[in-house]
């Protein structure tokens, strides 16, 4: 069956996950190519100290900033391959049988989506009121904040789109896709699978090796960072305010009804 390319991001230095990942792909018939990571000490140092100045927002580290110029490389990868749309996961995410559903390439243009939430992170979400189903998953525009940038899928245009963005660099994947003050929650059309055919391993189990980051460490706040600039969290909150009043025109009920935790749809292979 011809499906759309499936991206998994993976540093030399961690073969371990590369050999977790591989047996999944195996074990599910899945045909994917491996994207080389970009490593902490390739990050432009131009873009490092950006990051320390009072125009962040959100104060990227090395690990962070290297996290999100790795997902950029497997966006470039789908414009090369001229595909309609690809599957990009990270290397520690455990997926689930329903992800096989996911990799029709018309599947994108029939839902009507830019990008395709396949990971939940547990945390409470609202979401839409209209309902799509693929398989035995439903599928319901996200409206709020999910973290996570494991597991979706995008099309070529939200690639190129989110190439051009200036917002791609300035805070984490996760954010720049699924959340607050990114560039496409509310404004791209952002659909998550209920229940979510990919989680990471972290998730299910903290003492899990695979799930253990190398970017952790980048992670701790500096002292030293100026304060952040009020005009531009004043400008953030403001931009937050017009999506959820845009939202609210074409679908109330979203605005108004409850937050939700989106369960992984299987379980986790024994290792």
């Amino acid at each position: 069956m011809h499906a759309i390319p499936v991206y998994y991001i993976n540093l030399a230095s961690r073969p371990d996950r590369r050999a977790f990942m591989e047996r999944q792909f195996a074990q599910l018939g899945i045909a994917a190519e491996r994207i080389e990571a970009v490593r902490m000490d390739e990050v432009p140092r131009p873009l490092v100290a950006w990051h320390e100045t009072t125009h962040s927002l959100w104060r990227l580290a090395e690990g962070d900033l290297a996290c999100g110029l790795s997902h950029q490389r497997s966006w470039e990868q789908l414009l090369r391959s001229g595909a309609p749309a690809a599957l990009v996961l990270e290397d520690d995410v455990q997926l689930a049988a329903p992800v096989l559903d996911f990799l029709d390439p018309e599947l994108p243009r029939r839902l009507g989506a830019d990008l395709v939430k396949l990971e939940t992170f547990h945390s409470p979400v609202k979401l839409g009121s209209a309902a799509q189903r693929v398989g035995t998953i439903e599928l319901r525009e996200l409206c709020s904040s999910q973290m996570g940038g494991a597991a979706y899928i995008l099309t070529s245009e939200m690639a190129r789109r989110s190439l051009d963005s200036p917002l791609r660099n300035q805070m984490g994947i996760d954010r720049f896709l699924f959340g607050r003050g990114g560039y496409h929650l509310l404004r791209s059309r952002v659909l998550q699978a209920i229940p979510s055919p990919c989680i990471q391993i972290d998730k299910l189990d903290a003492a899990d090796h695979i799930g253990e980051s190398n970017i952790a460490v980048t992670r701790t706040p500096s002292a030293s960072r100026p304060a952040r600039d009020l005009s531009a969290v004043i400008g953030l909150h403001l931009d937050h305010v017009a999506r959820l009043a845009r939202l609210a025109t074409r679908d109330l009920a979203a605005v108004r009804g409850p937050r939700v935790v989106i369960p992984f749809a299987g379980v986790p292979e024994p290792r």
